[in-house]
């Protein structure tokens, strides 16, 4: 299928083609909302704590990067290869990486929209609407990993297309080549799942199939490469050390100080559930002890802009016990982790701006973006960066949908179910492999990030929600088109 489908008759072929107005509106609108006062936010590669510290990049990257354990390590090998290309402007290179990353979304978004049968027109307005909402510009100018997985899903998605129309190695190479590239940046993406995915795949395309496992080997073990050199170097098997600290965010930071002490004084729950996770290094010294490794990414305690490095070892020492903490949590408390799925839910329903970190970046466009978050999202009155347990000691209770996005929680489900039933057609009713394989593919990863991510963590849900927002948008596209042919259907019945 042609992913220039002219929008109208006669005319330039250029003015008929989509992607050039694509192109135009990217540019006008990042020109607009730079004039607006919209900055890149280079400032958080120093005070996020998901980052190395910037002076280890420059000067021991790759002994920096081998010892990161506290998460994958591609996010932080891009920044400090900037870094060390253009020491003085590697926030601006990073910048322009993140813009074109963001160009590349939409006209991916276009052309996967188009390939579900979507007009051009429609697919053309709903990729622009997306492209200039406040939303993605603010995730656009934040340097973490939400943007670039955006990118690697649609990209993700548009090579499992073409790996089901012309099924072969390089394609297969390209498919899970692009699944490590989500492995080494985001540790959701287990090793075990991109395993699993692989006699799916060679099922489900049916055809050449020796030649799809084949294009697996590589990508695969270089996820793997990733997991050994952990377990041996770490002690863990796995791409990440931050598990623990995750779970105690759904479970010991859910309890009140009274009921973490009660529970403490019966000996149901380990001491170290009375430090905040993460805290500085001092505050485990009662609980941990180490031994200096010579290694400064694992024996700061501090980076050199005073953060804390929350890669030192003593984290990776205080995992397992947070670990054990939280299942001590499910075991007596277990109403704190409801709690917090509570709470996951709640914020994965919020609009993409409404997050804590974006109340200066956010702040030019303020009036806009309120806008639109009560216009599209239906978020009638704002958090101002009051948590739920907050709204409810005040005495909220059903008013709390008014705090996050009401449409959202209308819409959200609704496209779910809509992308089901557009499955079941493709599949049963048209019999179109392509087309089943490319909406079973949006479907499962939108309901893997939001189940693990809404039942394994809480508070920036929304956050984790972001990358998908476009598969969602692509489920809308779907949608208007189909209502659009059955309304053509009915007309021409009469």
């Amino acid at each position: 299928m042609k992913q220039s489908t002219p929008l109208s008759g006669g005319g330039a072929a250029w003015l008929r083609d989509p992607r050039p107005w694509i192109v135009l509106s990217f540019v006008i609108s990042r020109f607009a909302y730079y004039l607006a006062g919209i900055r890149f936010q280079t400032r958080y590669l120093s005070e996020n704590f998901q980052f190395i510290d910037l002076a280890l990049l420059r000067t021991r990257l790759w002994e920096s990067l081998f010892y990161f354990h506290m998460q994958p390590p591609l996010q932080n090998a891009v920044v400090g290869i900037l870094v060390k290309a253009f020491p003085a402007h590697y926030g601006n290179a990073l910048h322009i990486l993140f813009m074109a990353l963001g160009l590349g979304s939409s006209l991916f978004i276009f052309r996967l929209m188009r390939q579900l049968r979507v007009a051009a027109g429609l697919a053309l307005a709903l990729t622009i609407a997306f492209m200039v909402n406040p939303g993605t510009v603010l995730w656009e100018n934040f340097p973490s990993y939400e943007y670039p997985m955006m990118f690697l899903l649609l990209a993700w998605a548009a090579v499992f297309h073409k790996l089901i129309e012309r099924p072969g190695f390089w394609l297969s190479f390209g498919f899970f080549g692009i699944f490590a590239c989500l492995g080494w940046i985001r540790a959701l993406y287990h090793f075990y799942f991109m395993l699993a995915s692989i006699p799916v795949i060679v099922w489900f395309v049916g055809r050449n199939r020796k030649a799809i496992a084949a294009g697996a080997i590589v990508p695969c073990l270089l996820v793997l490469g990733l997991y050994v050199k952990n377990f041996e170097v770490f002690g863990f098997f796995g791409a990440s050390s931050w598990f623990g600290f995750a779970n105690a965010t759904c479970t010991i930071h859910q309890l009140s100080p009274e009921q973490r002490e009660d529970l403490i004084s019966r000996g149901l729950l380990l001491p170290i559930a009375r430090v905040e996770a993460p805290s500085p290094v001092p505050e485990y010294a009662p609980y941990i002890s180490v031994k200096a490794t010579g290694i400064p990414v694992l024996d700061d305690a501090v980076k050199s802009d005073g953060g804390i490095n929350t890669n030192n070892i003593v984290y990776l020492k205080a995992d397992p016990l947070y670990r054990q903490a939280s299942r001590q949590v499910l075991a007596n408390a277990p109403r704190a982790y409801l709690q917090s799925v509570v709470i996951a839910w709640f914020c994965y329903f919020l609009p993409p701006t409404s997050f804590f970190q974006f109340a200066d970046l956010r702040e030019p466009i303020q009036p806009s973006d309120r806008l639109v978050n009560i216009v599209a999202f239906g978020q009638f009155h704002e958090t101002t960066g009051k948590g739920l347990r907050a709204l409810k000691g005040e005495g909220h209770t059903l008013s709390l949908i008014l705090y996050t996005g009401s449409f959202l929680i209308v819409a959200l489900p609704l496209l779910l179910c809509w992308g089901m039933i557009a499955l079941w057609r493709a599949a049963r009713k048209e019999g179109d492999k392509i087309k089943t394989g490319l909406i079973a593919f949006i479907l499962g990863n939108i309901l893997f990030v939001m189940l693990t991510t809404n039942f394994l963590s809480s508070f920036e849900n929304n956050r984790y929600r972001f990358p998908t927002d476009c598969l969602y948008l692509i489920l809308l596209g779907t949608f208007i088109q189909s209502v659009s042919n059955w309304r053509a259907a009915k007309r021409s019945t009469f």
